[in-house]
């Protein structure tokens, strides 16, 4: 054969024209989630999208291709291609709702010819696609995804002629709606082209897309832009012109609810220093009385400064400084005050700059008197400010009161005030606390000072010391912003009646979303009374960009993302927070650990910093016991306890109680332990002695939770004596930890009496989610002792699987931590028995070797040998 022969054989065939629809998806700022992922968990991401999009190609009997972050995809028929893109709408919408990412797509649909043609295997080889398309169809498919809005699907008049036609054929076509929007001209295609949408209510915009770019809404020549544009300048120069000589309105800033505003350093022209700190932290009081304008925290403003790579301290916060803080921070103003002494008179001024463009938008000046007058003159400019930002003078009259009284008139113990303000902002507790402290002095009745004393206590977990403090604010409540007699309410209430306390947290929240002093309060006391779904709403407004302590909250949303069972989502979460500077990783570790990945959740363990707070640090130990009880190395946890034995006597008497009794509850589990010791432990917890609740509240659990290991030893005469006091005292507080774990001590006892019905009966109404980890287990005793093994099994593989919880629940200051995640590993065993009771052998089996898979030296546990000595024989 010659050469043009072989030539002539290897050409493919001439590509014939088809009548077919093509579909292309984008997906909307792709790049903006990329970033925000990061490329790694980005792709995985994708990946487990265009899986599931893959998935739904074949249902609807479509062809991919070609692929980038969206899809070029072939139909033989309109109303499949139809039935993809609604499909397709609604999986990209819950794929975002279920990672918390605003994840939406583009659609365009065409009807047209197409040629298609597969490449040679030598072509896909050197990098080709299989399939390769073109025509016209593609470009105007391209322009009609292009115009379409986020969550919208667009059609072209052919696509939706032949697709309307047969939408019988299509599941749920009673619950999609069709739009039209008109005829638009598309760049480069002379004749307009009718466009329609389709889509659910829920996700699609269902509205028109604004043209521009390479499409163009088809009007009549007088509506045109260029038209519009020059009789708007015609209108302009006829009408706005003249009103403009006459009215000459002043500058403004679009500022709209809870927007926010960044206060600079005060600009003093007087000599007085007294007045330097003073009367920027007196504007900042009185600007934060309003619940319509956020101010930027002195903290967060020096935090941002920092990543400005300036000097935190030392940086003044000026004009230029101030814009791009504000700019950084998502800030609508700058505000800049000045006093001055001006013809004998001490003039005060604040002036408002727009920070994009650093002018003055306008200027508040008030003369008065002498440097007396300071603090008036301040109440006057924050008014006038607030009513030019927008706020109604209704709620200012309402919210607002002199700064001489929710401050102080005392000049000096504003100056004391502010140098604490200082000196908290840049990380020093100590002098922060002797400044506060030197406020009060000056003035005792110095609400607001009685107020961040608190504050700093409470960071120390001094809370006996804190509820003097809040106490004492509480009596000058007319000295207090309406905002700051709430927050002392809700303190005063998560200090001595926790019954209303995360009410009165929930109420200062929803009134002022942005205070992150409360938001952040809110979440974490909710985590503590195992309210999940509340405390991961606060957490996630409390790690808004404008919060000094986002950190703390993105921690915290990774332990209750844990607490949830969804160990990838609070992996990410504490990376997040690792990334941005949070050194802490007892929880993170704990993340690992729920899964069996113990070297690396050591790993983390040796890396997270001491926070030089005791109380705080004793978690990072109590976090290694339950790692190492969780695989079972007893000699290890003995050699731990006896460590622990010899370092607690910094500790107060409530923390060393919390560690003898984490040793306890496991002994309880690994071997024998003499009830006279649990009775003992728990006489001894009931008469720590302290004045606020929090503390009190504790106490109470960790008797509770001795009485409840005593009753299931079978010693219920020592229990049920002391359950009368406890049961009094737990009624008093209300607290619902200490209120559940009460019910599950009455509920064993019921049990070990001899009446498991009347324990289940009491159990079963508190599984509502809120619940502590060991309801399930007492819950599981009690079908056990009825013999109703196959809710008892269900209730163990409820303990086995949710290890997540078992972890991170709050449990008072991690009290149950290890006795849970012990409970979790021992509930396979658990499993295993029902099973082997249900005639389940092999389930049984395969449940008994998982557990010696994770515990292999059971057989050395005495208390443990005999069972599996028992499960083996019977199997």
């Amino acid at each position: 054969m010659d050469t043009t022969q072989s030539e002539q054989s290897t050409q493919q065939p001439t590509p014939v024209p088809l009548l077919r629809t093509v579909v292309l998806c984008d997906l909307v700022d792709s790049t903006a989630l990329t970033e925000q992922l990061g490329d790694r968990d980005a792709a995985q991401f994708m990946h487990r999208l265009d899986r599931q999009c893959r998935d739904l190609l074949a249902r609807h009997c479509g062809r991919e291709i070609d692929k980038t972050d969206g899809f070029l995809l072939l139909f033989e028929r309109p109303i499949q291609a139809v039935a993809f893109a609604i499909d397709y709408q609604r999986l990209v919408y819950e794929f975002g709702q279920s990672e918390f990412l605003p994840l939406r797509a583009r659609v365009g649909i065409h009807v047209g010819d197409v040629v298609l043609w597969e490449n040679s295997e030598e072509d896909v080889a050197r990098g080709a696609k299989p399939l390769e398309l073109e025509g016209l169809i593609k470009p105007i498919t391209a322009r009609l995804m292009n115009l379409a809005l986020p969550g919208q699907i667009l059609l072209s008049g052919v696509a939706h002629t032949l697709a309307n036609r047969a939408h019988h054929e299509f599941v749920g076509a009673s619950q999609i709606q069709w739009r039209s929007h008109g005829r638009y001209l598309f760049k480069g295609v002379t004749e307009p082209m009718a466009v329609f949408e389709i889509g659910e209510a829920e996700i699609a915009p269902l509205r028109r897309p604004a043209h521009g770019g390479k499409a163009f809404l088809e009007v009549p020549w007088w509506r045109r832009p260029g038209m519009i544009a020059i009789e708007t300048a015609l209108l302009i120069a006829a009408v706005a012109v003249p009103v403009w000589v006459v009215l000459r309105s002043q500058p403004a800033i679009a500022f709209a609810d809870r927007d926010w505003v960044v206060v600079g350093d005060l600009n003093n022209l007087t000599g007085k220093t007294i007045l330097n700190e003073s009367l920027e932290n007196a504007f900042r009081l009185g600007l934060e009385q309003s619940p319509y304008v956020n101010v930027l925290s002195a903290m967060k403003t020096r935090d941002t400064i920092a990543l400005m790579q300036r000097d935190r301290t030392q940086t003044r916060i000026d004009r230029a400084i101030g814009s791009e803080v504000a700019i950084r921070d998502g800030a609508r103003a700058l505000i800049l005050p000045t006093v001055a002494e001006v013809g004998g008179l001490v003039r005060v001024t604040a002036e408002v700059i727009d920070p994009k463009t650093k002018a003055t938008v306008y200027t508040e000046s008030v003369d008065g008197k002498d440097i007396g007058s300071v603090l008036s003159s301040i109440d006057t400019i924050d008014k006038n400010l607030r009513l030019r930002l927008g706020e109604a003078l209704a709620s200012i009259s309402k919210q607002s009161r002199p700064l001489d009284q929710v401050a102080t008139s005392n000049l000096d113990a504003l100056r004391a005030f502010s140098l604490g303000q200082h000196a908290y902002v840049t990380g020093n507790m100590n002098d922060a606390l002797a400044y506060y402290q030197d406020a009060v002095q000056l003035d005792p009745k110095f609400a607001t000072a009685h107020l961040v004393i608190a504050r700093v206590l409470l960071n120390g977990s001094e809370n006996s010391k804190a509820l003097k403090e809040i106490s004492r604010a509480a009596t000058e409540r007319e000295r207090l912003s309406a905002r700051d007699r709430m927050l002392v309410d809700a303190w005063q209430a998560t200090l001595t009646s926790p019954n209303v306390a995360l009410e009165k947290w929930r109420q200062l929240t929803n009134l002022y979303p942005d205070f992150f002093s409360a938001s952040g309060p809110y979440a974490y006391y909710a985590w503590c009374a195992n309210h999940y779904a509340e405390a991961i709403a606060g957490a996630k407004s409390n790690v808004a960009p404008q919060n000094a302590n986002r950190l703390a909250g993105e921690y915290l949303l990774g332990i209750l993302f844990l607490a949830d069972d969804r160990y990838s989502a609070a992996v990410n979460q504490f990376q997040r927070a690792s990334d941005a500077g949070f050194k802490r990783y007892d929880y993170y570790a704990e993340a690992f650990a729920a899964e069996r990945q113990f070297e690396r959740a050591n790993d983390l363990l040796k890396q997270s910093k001491p926070s030089g707070i005791p109380a705080d640090d004793l978690g990072t130990g109590i976090v290694q016991t339950a790692i190492i009880a969780d695989q079972g190395k007893i000699p290890e946890l003995e050699s731990m306890f006896q460590s622990q034995e010899h370092e607690v006597e910094n500790l107060g008497p409530l923390d060393k109680q919390r560690l003898r009794g984490i040793a306890l509850g496991l002994r309880s589990q690994f071997g024998q332990i003499e009830t006279r010791t649990l009775t003992e432990y728990a006489e001894s917890s009931l008469q720590i002695n302290t004045d606020n609740a929090i503390d009190y509240a504790q106490a109470q659990f960790y008797a509770a939770f001795a009485l409840y290991v005593q009753a299931h030893t079978g010693d219920t005469k020592n229990a049920a004596k002391l359950l009368k006091t406890i049961d009094a005292r737990a009624k008093e507080l209300n607290e619902p930890t200490l209120t559940n774990l009460v019910l599950i001590l009455e509920a064993e006892l019921m049990r070990v009496g001899g009446h498991p019905d009347q324990a289940i009966a009491m159990l079963k109404p508190a599984i509502d989610g809120k619940e502590l980890y060991i309801t399930h287990l007492a819950l599981l005793d009690a079908y056990a002792s009825k013999r109703e093994y196959a809710n008892a099994l269900s209730e163990a593989n409820w303990l086995a699987d949710h290890r997540g919880r078992a972890y991170a629940e709050y449990g008072a200051q991690q009290f149950m931590t290890a006795f849970n995640v012990v409970q979790s590993d021992l509930a396979l065993l658990r499993a295993a028995e029902l099973s082997q009771d249900l005639n389940e052998t092999e389930n049984a089996k395969q449940l008994l070797a998982k557990f010696v898979q994770i515990w292999p030296k059971a057989q050395e546990m005495p208390a443990l040998a005999a069972r599996l000595h028992t499960l083996n024989h019977r199997q």
